[in-house]
């Protein structure tokens, strides 16, 4: 099986060897006051889009649409997510993306190229 493209050698983005270089500084895991702001500002408009959204699919739900009785209790489920979402991170606590093993990621692509 002949490819015409020209085999690459495997690197990764910019962001993972930024991460896994002991060099640079950890980013800061305090929220700036920038930060809050936009989260305030949109808890301030999700939160009560989502509990008005609910409200008006029960009002759906009691005219006799039997699927606006799942949007009914879905939209303050999502309201829901954004408090808990709004508490995580104004704890500073975000969610990391996990490192991928980069010897890992080479050597599959090594023993890939290697039985072509």
């Amino acid at each position: 099986m002949s490819n015409d493209k020209p085999e690459k050698k495997f690197e990764a983005p910019q962001w993972v060897l930024d991460e896994n270089n002991p060099d640079l500084p950890e980013p800061s895991a305090e929220v700036s006051k920038k930060q809050r702001i936009v989260l305030v500002i949109t808890l301030i408009f999700v939160f009560p889009f989502c509990m008005w959204a609910g409200w008006f699919e029960f009002g759906r739900a009691q005219s006799g649409n039997w699927r606006a009785w799942v949007y009914t209790f879905e939209w303050p489920f999502f309201g829901g997510i954004a408090i808990y979402l709004f508490r995580r991170l104004m704890r500073g606590d975000v969610p990391k993306i996990p490192r991928p093993d980069l010897d890992a990621l080479a050597r599959a692509q090594d023993e890939e190229a290697s039985e072509k």
